[in-house]
């Protein structure tokens, strides 16, 4: 998710999208550099998935820009709680209008319902009786067929079942496709691919098969075969966010982020090239 807004160009941060003055988003920004009172350069790179190209962006000292700046994504399932207050609400329109109902039945004259006696159109029914039958019996007497002696009785193997070996995990991980969606992350997410946001953000919902993504082991390499994150990483951490979306954090020194959510919250792994 995405919000647009208009900022000084000495608040620019790493990731936004510069805009233009009808909003569309032109350039991704890489590095700021410089303040309000001197004036502000920005390395950017056009919005080109396919070929992204570098170039410079000045502003003058205390000029504003329009930027979009990016939220962290869902990838956990939504909450239930508007359902749930919507069914709360419901039950007690529900039991209000009933009691209205009741009292207005309570001040009428009583009513006794009497029951039509049942008549069949094929004349008196008459009691069924079962005809009773011969109890059969099983004779258990001579010897049993198949029995005669022991030696007939299957003896156990004593040949222990052959174990299969438990299979090796990986030493990496190979990510060969993912979706480069800065700007609009959310969309491609719930679609269920495994995206790309925020310049190293790599995401998908935990119920679509990339719970995984915020629990790889902390030295497991992972390589990125393609793409603007293309290269080698080791996983060297883990963190977790008690919530879902809001503000993106600061992952520190990570130059490659996993995320995915848990539970009730966001977890991510942090990893650096190799």
């Amino acid at each position: 998710m995405t919000n647009t807004s208009t900022v000084p160009a000495g608040d620019l941060e790493e990731n936004d999208i510069l805009c233009d003055v009808a909003a569309r988003p032109y350039a991704l920004v890489a590095a700021v550099v410089g303040d309000d009172d001197a004036g502000v350069w920005v390395s950017a790179y056009t919005l080109d998935d396919e070929d992204p190209r570098w170039f410079p962006v000045t502003f003058e000292p205390g000029e504003m820009t329009l930027i979009q700046r990016e939220t962290l994504a869902y990838t956990g399932r939504s909450s239930r709680l508007p359902i749930r207050a919507a069914v709360v609400t419901a039950s007690i329109a529900t039991v209000a209008a009933l009691s209205v109902v009741l009292s207005t039945e309570a001040d009428a004259p009583s009513l006794r319902m009497t029951p039509m006696p049942f008549v069949s159109s094929a004349g008196p029914v008459e009691p069924y009786l079962p005809e009773p039958r011969e109890p059969s019996l099983t004779s258990r007497q001579g010897a049993r067929a198949g029995l005669t002696s022991r030696e007939e009785i299957a003896k156990p193997s004593v040949t222990p079942a052959t174990r299969n070996a438990i299979a090796t995990p990986p030493a990496d991980i190979r990510i060969s496709f993912y979706k480069d969606c800065t700007g609009h992350a959310q969309n491609c997410i719930d679609d269920g691919h495994l995206t790309m946001y925020g310049g190293r953000i790599l995401a998908g919902h935990n119920y679509m098969g990339y719970q995984w993504l915020s629990r790889v082991p902390v030295g497991r390499t992972v390589r990125v075969i393609s793409g603007p994150l293309a290269g080698t990483y080791r996983v060297y951490g883990h963190m977790r966010l008690s919530r879902q979306g809001g503000a993106i954090p600061s992952f520190g020194g990570a130059e490659l982020v996993l995320q995915s959510c848990e539970g009730s919250g966001t977890g991510f792994s942090l990893l650096k090239r190799v």
